[in-house]
């Protein structure tokens, strides 16, 4: 695909806390792309694209937004449910695209996306996967290849997410929500296929709900998985990195970054209050990097398959307790 503009210009799909916090990144710190259209089923959504950031298109369905010769990215943020159908109707548009995961909730919709990528090679297609271009996560990365804390042995997630509403302890959404950007932080870090899993323990307590899994890397490793959704606790995530020399710990939301420039000039926030807002401007730095030089995105066809089989063995747990076996 040929960049229509001096400058990317592009599209969200989609409306909620993300969307918004996309949109404000765009609208206030993107020096080389535009943000010209907003899609999205929510009158309130339209309402404040409008109103507030100055989105010159407004759509009430992304289907509308296929036909705006206007811009070269879509950027997809609205539920997961919808996203198999909005990746494939942007590939299919010619333009370039970003997407929240999941991808696809069941291995034919992740087939049907894997099949129009590799139809429109030009068209780049790439995960919002914050973590896989974090400076912080590429040293930890380097940190495992390269025998730093010599062989690795285990690798711990902990995951904490704050809501006010009960949820059902068998819902799939403990592990859509919460785990699935762990599952692939994990294979990403190790470099490994997660092979089996099993379910230690799943329910809910006063304003809590939670889920712990115990997994199996292809080189024995053992890794876990905790996902609560706790109304009295903050949005958080901690790790462990266990090797036989050393251990590596990281816990996040860090509470404010500063930055005088990021990747190369494209976005220059003076300072940024949450960690999402980081994570967020690296995909976005990422993304037009992709477009602007022409190069592959760093995740591919393989990670979309991976991810889907393993988010639904996950979620098969949370019913059976596993031992579950995930193919590759």
């Amino acid at each position: 695909m040929i960049i229509r503009h001096e400058k990317v210009k592009a599209g969200i799909i989609g409306w909620g806390e993300n969307t918004l916090m996309l949109a404000d990144l765009l609208t206030k710190y993107a020096k080389n792309i535009d943000l010209v259209a907003l899609s999205t089923s929510y009158d309130k959504g339209r309402d404040y694209a409008v109103r507030n950031l100055g989105i010159k298109h407004i759509f009430k369905h992304h289907v509308q937004m296929m036909d705006l010769h206007e811009i070269d990215a879509v950027i997809i943020a609205g539920p997961g449910h919808e996203h198999t159908d909005q990746i494939i109707d942007s590939l299919q548009a010619g333009y370039h695209t970003l997407y929240e995961l999941p991808a696809a909730l069941d291995i034919t919709n992740a087939i049907k996306i894997v099949d129009t990528i590799e139809h429109y090679p030009s068209q780049i297609a790439m995960g919002a996967l914050a973590h896989r271009y974090d400076s912080k996560f590429v040293k930890i990365k380097e940190k495992i290849q390269n025998g730093s804390i010599g062989k690795l042995v285990a690798i711990e997630i902990y995951v904490n997410q704050s809501r006010d509403s009960k949820i059902v302890k068998s819902d799939p959404g403990i592990v859509r929500d919460i785990l699935l950007n762990q599952i692939d932080l994990v294979r990403w870090l190790s470099g490994q296929e997660i092979i089996s899993v099993n379910s230690n323990s799943v329910g809910e307590g006063v304003n809590m709900s939670y889920a712990h899994f115990s997994a199996a890397l292809e080189q024995g490793q053992s890794c876990t998985f905790t996902a609560n959704r706790q109304s009295h606790q903050p949005l958080g995530t901690s790790m462990k990195i266990i090797g036989t020399e050393a251990e590596i710990y990281f816990r996040a939301p860090i509470e404010t970054y500063e930055y005088a420039e990021i990747s190369n000039g494209q976005l220059t926030p003076k300072s940024l209050d949450h960690d999402n807002r980081k994570q967020y401007l690296d995909i976005l730095n990422a993304f037009l990097y992709t477009i602007q030089e022409k190069v592959k995105p760093n995740d591919t066809v393989k990670d979309i398959m991976s991810n889907t089989r393993t988010t639904l063995a996950f979620e098969k747990c949370l019913g059976l307790h596993g031992p579950i076996s995930i193919d590759s």
